[in-house]
């Protein structure tokens, strides 16, 4: 018995030595390459951030590319981009129009030209979303209402949505994203969360059907009723892919579990094209 623990203690050592060894990389030829994100929606003029992929042992985020140049093609024509310096990206002076095609095409010296391509949704058509104070109680015995989200999803195809509650601070003067409370079995067993804390669905257990999402909301500040902004975007393929890829990635990086990689649909680079059209109801 001692010799098998002493066995047992000796493999364990070996085994924690080998995941202290770092990694040779000094035989790794890198070669950057272009990161394209282009996070457009309907109610924005288009935009295209560019950077570059950097090497493992670098810690530093890279720095914005200023002197690319950026061609976005709508099918008809192409337009060139102008670098913004206080944004940070490439400006068009055009709002991207749903259902329409998009091609991005950005190319630097030194780089491979890369591109990009999506599709502007369509934007709904649901009915306002609505709230109802004094629906419950909290576990503190405070009064709690519900806040009602309704999505009118398009039959005969495949649609993708994220939803984003706020409501509005006084004492700010700004809106705050609100983590989204619900009993909706759906969403509780389907949906993913996204960065910014709220869900992320898509309509294959109610496709062409008209469905509604309650959010419980919390007790007033001094008595005052929260005003509240319920966001609901209808995102393309390629930007559901990419939260979705996000959510997974979080989910699986752990430290002894392989990372899931994170969507890209950039040739010849890194990034993403994606678009989004949004539907926004503010409630008093």
């Amino acid at each position: 018995m001692k010799k098998n623990f002493w066995l047992i203690g000796s493999f364990l050592m070996l085994a924690f030595t080998a995941c202290e060894t770092e990694l040779d990389d000094s035989s790794i030829k890198y070669r950057p390459r272009l990161v394209v994100n282009s996070f457009v929606n309907s109610d924005d003029y288009f935009s295209v951030h560019v950077s570059k992929t950097i090497a493992m042992s670098d810690t530093a985020y890279p720095d914005p590319i200023e002197t690319a140049t950026v061609v976005v093609n709508d099918g008809i024509q192409d337009h060139t981009l102008t670098y913004n310096l206080g944004l940070s990206k490439y400006l068009a002076n055009f709002k991207p129009v749903a259902g329409k095609q998009y091609t991005v095409r950005v190319s630097a010296t030194d780089f491979n030209t890369a591109e990009g391509t999506m599709t502007l949704p369509n934007k709904l058509s649901s009915p306002k979303s609505t709230w109802v104070d004094q629906t419950g109680f909290d576990e503190n015995g405070f009064e709690t209402g519900t806040l009602t989200c309704y999505i009118a999803d398009p039959r005969d195809e495949r649609n993708y949505y994220e939803i984003n509650l706020y409501r509005f601070d006084d004492f700010t003067q700004e809106w705050l994203i609100m983590a989204p409370n619900t009993t909706d079995p759906f969403l509780n067993q389907n949906a993913s969360k996204t960065d910014l804390g709220g869900y992320l669905i898509d309509d294959r257990t109610f496709n062409g059907g008209n469905r509604k999402f309650d959010f419980i909301t919390s007790y007033g500040s001094a008595g005052s009723a929260y005003k509240y902004l319920v966001e609901v975007r209808s995102l393309s393929d390629e930007y559901y892919r990419y939260l979705q890829s996000l959510a997974n990635y979080r989910k699986s990086s752990g430290l002894f579990s392989d990372p899931t990689p994170i969507y890209s649909n950039i040739t010849n680079g890194r990034g993403i094209c994606a678009g989004a059209s949004i539907q926004r109801d503010t409630i008093q």
